[in-house]
């Protein structure tokens, strides 16, 4: 059966947000831990038309056996189910799904002016901390909590242009780069998701100190080129309890944060560290920033790989789904990033080389597009905007235009600032 919805709030439970089929037993005992009552979703579970009429007609069965008592139960819950279906109604009419929470209320344009100067505010201020902690010192939560709280207002009013600058930083610290990153993508997958300023501002805060440990780790090894010794990988995957007695130090750090940074390594199937957690046993916070985390390195060059582009990225994430992440989270990222999100390089059928100025939400595979080089992978004098949801190149012909395959970031030593700043 699909739990469409819980007698409390998600975000209270360790379970998804927006609903699950049930695929073993263990999933009903564990929320029997926590709910009391569930409502069901008959049109998403994996159960036949007439299993459902029996499920809903089960009652009447067992009136006739037991007498009027069991009548009595039977009438509470039948206007008990009776409720539940009125409020799924109104729910379905009144209540936005995952995306549409929070409506952009400037334009990137606009939003860009501010975030430029929040983006090289926030990333001085963390170097800032961060070097400190290096010398011995302890974290400065507020120093942090100030800059977040301004990352979550620009990215409820837009967004795309925090996104955008993240995309386009140039830092030759690939920890204080990875650390604004992993805040910002958290940021964002939680305004899609819905979350309030409060758990925001403790999603970007614990996004910030996710990698706090590496802090008292040798530089030679968090900048080693090629694989790592046994030993070597133990000493980097200790930073999450580096990271903890850190954290742990500071005063009214938020407990979701301590989660986060705690269990940010931890894999959905049990292969992740430091303990072996899997499934719900993962807190919620904890999920996501390992995925958050996963992303912000696979989209940036690090000293033992390159940055794929966004859609290679994408396309791990798919594989890895209800491996090392849950499926559901991981299909909700991919919404929430986009497949082309705006500022990503791309390669059309054509094969001309675009830069994505926009996305469409209804049809992510097809958006607006700056065409810059040509088929030749020539630098084209004018660049051409065209948006692939509903023109051609030449609209004289019936050829259609699409994406071929996304670009890596860099590629053709191209400047993707220079259409945007």
């Amino acid at each position: 059966m699909y739990v469409a919805q819980l007698d409390r709030p998600w975000i209270e439970t360790p379970f998804l947000f927006q609903g699950f089929c049930i695929r073993s037993k263990n999933e009903i005992d564990e929320l029997r831990q926590y709910c009391d009552f569930v409502e069901i979703d008959f049109e998403q579970s994996d159960i036949s038309l007439s299993d459902a009429q029996t499920i809903r007609l089960r009652g009447d069965s067992k009136s006739k056996k037991f007498g009027s008592g069991s009548r009595r139960k039977r009438g509470f819950w039948r206007r008990f189910l009776q409720f539940l279906f009125r409020r799924k109604q109104r729910e379905q009419v009144n209540s936005p799904g995952a995306g549409n929470y929070y409506q952009d209320s400037v334009s990137v344009a606009d939003e860009l002016v501010v975030a430029r100067t929040l983006h090289s505010g926030t990333l001085q201020q963390l170097i800032s901390v961060l070097e400190s902690i290096r010398r011995g010192g302890s974290v400065r939560v507020p120093d942090l909590e100030v800059v977040v709280n301004g990352m979550v207002e620009s990215v409820l009013r837009n967004s795309t242009a925090m996104s955008l600058l993240v995309r386009m930083q140039k830092t030759d610290d690939y920890t204080h780069a990875h650390s604004l990153s992993t805040a910002m993508w958290a940021l964002v997958f939680g305004r899609h998701l819905g979350l309030d300023r409060d758990s925001l501002r403790a999603l970007g805060l614990g996004g910030l100190l996710l990698d706090v440990g590496k802090t008292k780790l040798p530089l030679e090894l968090l900048k080693k080129q090629g694989p790592l010794t046994d030993v070597e990988r133990m000493l980097v995957q200790n930073h999450v309890g580096l990271g903890l007695e850190i954290i742990r130090k500071a005063e009214s750090i938020d407990s979701r944060v301590l989660e986060m940074v705690a269990t940010h390594h931890e894999r959905f199937d049990g292969s992740g560290y430091p303990t072996g957690l899997s499934g719900s046993q993962i807190p919620v916070f904890g999920r996501i920033g390992g995925i958050v985390d996963s992303y912000a390195a696979m989209s940036s060059d690090r000293s033992y790989a390159n940055a794929m582009s966004t859609y290679d990225a994408m396309r791990e994430f798919k594989a890895l789904s209800d491996k090392k992440f849950q499926s559901e989270l991981v299909e909700q990222f991919i919404q929430a990033i986009g497949i082309f999100p705006a500022g990503t390089l791309v390669e059309l059928n054509t094969g001309e080389i675009a830069v994505v100025l926009k996305e469409h939400c209804n049809s992510r595979l097809r958006p607006e597009v700056a065409i810059i080089l040509d088929a030749q992978k020539r630098p084209l004098d004018d660049f051409k905007v065209i948006d692939l949801d509903d023109e051609s190149i030449d609209t004289s012909k019936t050829v259609d235009v699409w994406i071929k395959c996304g670009v890596k970031p860099g590629e053709y030593e191209i400047k993707v600032d220079d259409y945007f700043l």
